[in-house]
């Protein structure tokens, strides 16, 4: 009997015993001391005190783990456990995270806050079935062209060094329609490209490429908005499974909290960013209402195409477009 009790309370205290504390390791490019990094930060300590001390976030920013893709192939050989990346640099596990940053889709700010409720689960939830959980998801802002003379027309960047993001399908398509010859390079290197001369026209949102230090390489910003910038942040299924239900969760509200006030904190940073830009001596061009309009082309030209491709979901993005003109109509 007294072995049978002994068992019984050994049994005990062994479920009884907190779950071994994980730390996730998460990499980013975005750079060490900004504003998103700040945040990120705070969560991570808020995390580590809800679950007390369950749960541990171990942040490497500044690119020091390599561009997005090679983010990636660490979290699937396990070196990393996840990492906040551009939406785009997912889109080749699912196409749905093309969905915000498609061009020429939204005309402000308000328009993408009206649509993610009811398309931030669609994309939550293909990506899931691809092995990442979107923990969160923040609006990083327009992306606009920036170069060392003005950029008004299509043709302007056929004498141009143009960057390309690595892996962007939908600007590289772009750039075939325009006649462009694009260099394609992760954004870890991008300032080296400038530097050196490699490139001398971007397009990023101009907070951005404040904190990039991009501004400091260019002269002149084409005041036309191109395309939504989308932020994520991503982590394993497999590193996510590890953790109890109820720390899940925690990280999540965490997490998705910080990465809310970050979509205020960038439609605000954006604007202020305009302006120090401007006070920098960067010169803002526009555009005419023909020039405009030959870009919306060339971009519908390309959505056309890439949708026989399969890039981005066909389906969806028809949806999102009826919702957007429903929305419309009503202001």
């Amino acid at each position: 009997m007294k072995k049978y009790l002994l068992l019984v309370a050994t049994v005990l205290a062994f479920t009884a015993t907190p779950t071994m504390a994980k730390t996730l390791k998460l990499a980013t490019v975005v750079p060490d001391g900004s504003s998103w990094m700040k945040e990120m930060k705070a969560a991570a300590k808020d995390i580590k005190e809800a679950t007390e001390g369950r749960v541990k976030i171990k942040f490497f920013p500044g690119g020091i783990m390599g561009s997005d893709k090679s983010v990636l192939r660490k979290i699937r050989v396990g070196q990393l456990h996840g990492g906040a990346i551009s939406a785009g640099s997912l889109s080749h596990l699912y196409n749905g995270m093309q969905l915000y940053s498609l061009p020429f889709t939204f005309k402000n700010v308000e328009e993408v806050t009206h649509v993610r409720p009811t398309f931030d689960p669609i994309i939550k939830k293909g990506l899931s079935k691809k092995g990442f959980e979107l923990v969160a998801m923040s609006q990083g802002g327009f992306a606009y062209i920036m170069a060392n003379k003005p950029v008004t027309k299509i043709e302007d960047l056929k004498t141009q060094k143009v960057w390309l993001p690595e892996g962007d399908q939908i600007t590289q398509e772009v750039y075939n329609i325009a006649g462009v010859q694009a260099n394609a390079l992760p954004v870890s290197d991008v300032y080296t490209g400038l530097q050196t001369g490699l490139l001398d026209t971007v397009a990023i949102n101009p907070s951005g490429a404040i904190a990039l230090q991009w501004h400091t390489k260019v002269s002149h910003i084409t005041n036309q908005p191109l395309l939504m910038i989308m932020g994520t942040l991503v982590i394993s299924n497999k590193a996510m499974k590890k953790i109890k239900p109820a720390d899940q969760q925690i990280i999540r509200d965490k997490l998705g909290a910080a990465f809310a006030k970050l979509d205020k904190m960038n439609i605000e940073g954006d604007k202020q960013a305009q302006e120090a830009l401007k006070k920098n001596g960067i010169e803002f061009i526009d555009t005419t209402a023909a020039e405009k309009i030959s870009w919306e082309n060339l971009a519908a030209k390309a959505l056309e195409s890439l949708k026989e491709k399969g890039v981005y979901p066909a389906d969806e993005y028809l949806k999102l477009q009826k919702m957007l003109l429903e929305y419309r109509n009503q202001q």
